[in-house]
């Protein structure tokens, strides 16, 4: 390991470990359009979202998706009297620069719903470096792999949610390639997605009415296939106030990222394991937590699929019901294994329980 690639970790860097750095409280309140927007940018037509009288029945009023947690932190491109652009995550750019080490990715994310997130509700948050690694040299060069925890609250303290980022900052060990049309982590040795396994239970449940009795380990959810465009990736990062280039700039993800073209961003991941879950659930599933590892891009020409199982059910001591499911995601042709996600999703426990109503300490995600 030669000091180029990997130089100490500056004292000031170490000290930043377990600090709580960059309170912040959002620029707008939470506001309906963005959360149209990224429904939109998925097309989830979960009435919960577009629906008013669905909404209060359910949960008392409008609610945000769960997986627009993070988008609210997710500065302007430009606004009046700014002389360089603010950058979200702000704590993994730092890292960047006083480790130097040029390149970065995120790797694994995940997320931790509490309470409900409101139409109207002004979010804060900070950013907290969990832990920085020892010098590791991956396929993509040396450097170090960093935890960010980035907490957020609504105006009344409430906690709403906690994100929990794994990133990678490295040097290359040689200048990126295009990536080939066949690039990726081909799965020949997988079925392929949505094909049925003979020893699968056969469902008891109709999905978009699932009730947590009429599920059982092994049951496959509904297959969801999407062709992707351009206008879906650039949609995505639209939806997710994401103004990175490698979402929107062809060139730029060619020539900076060696990809082969833009590309789907994390946060609308989200998005769409959200919606592929509570397809199957209906409106009364509501996400507890979510986490997911990236592997290969999905990008223009693809079809995406989206397949996943159930591999958990159970009711905890307050009596919620949660099922897990495990979610991949290909793409592409022959389909390569692009992420891979866990969903740990609340359902009734019978016609008439309802997990959005739990609050406090009767909701443990």
């Amino acid at each position: 390991m030669t000091t180029d690639a990997a130089p100490p970790v500056p004292a000031e860097v170490q000290q930043w470990i377990g600090r709580t750095r960059y309170p912040e409280t959002a620029d707008f309140p939470v506001e309906r359009g963005y959360l149209w927007t990224s429904c939109a940018s998925v097309e989830n037509g979960n009435p919960l979202y577009w629906d008013d009288e669905v909404a209060a029945r359910i949960t008392g009023g409008p609610v945000a998706p769960p997986s627009t947690l993070s988008l609210w932190f997710r500065p302007h491109h430009w606004q009046p009297g700014q002389t360089a652009q603010k950058l979200p995550l702000q704590v993994h750019f730092d890292l960047k620069d006083r480790l130097g080490l040029p390149e970065a990715i995120m790797s694994d994310s995940e997320v931790t719903f509490h309470e409900p997130v409101r139409p109207g509700d002004v979010i804060s948050t900070t950013q907290v470096l969990r832990s920085l690694s020892d010098p590791k040299t991956t396929k993509l060069g040396t450097g170090r792999f960093w935890v960010i925890d980035v907490p957020y609250r609504n105006q009344r303290g409430d906690l709403v949610g906690v994100e929990t980022f794994t990133g990678f900052g490295y040097r290359r060990a040689a200048p990126p390639a295009p990536a080939s049309p066949e690039s990726g982590t081909a799965t020949t040795d997988a079925p392929e997605p949505g094909t049925p396994q003979s020893d699968a239970p056969t469902p008891r449940w109709t999905a978009g009415h699932v009730v947590l009795g009429d599920v059982a380990v092994g049951d496959a959810l509904p297959t969801l296939a999407y062709d992707v465009t351009a206008t879906t990736v650039v949609l995505g990062a639209l939806a997710t106030r994401d103004w990175r280039p490698m979402h929107h700039d062809r060139d730029f993800a060619i020539e900076r990222n060696g990809a082969r073209d833009i590309f789907l961003n994390t946060p609308n991941q989200q998005a769409w394991f959200e919606r592929f879950v509570t397809d199957w659930t209906g409106p009364l599933g509501r996400p507890g937590r979510l986490g997911f590892r990236m592997r290969d891009s999905v990008y223009p020409g693809d079809t995406m699929t989206l397949t996943g199982t159930v591999t958990a059910t159970e009711t905890d001591a307050t009596g919620c019901g949660w099922a897990t499911v495990a979610i991949e995601v290909r793409a592409g042709d022959p389909p390569r294994l692009c992420t891979t996600a866990t969903l740990r999703i609340a359902l009734p426990t019978s016609v008439d329980d309802n997990p959005w109503r739990r609050t406090g300490d009767r909701w443990v995600p």
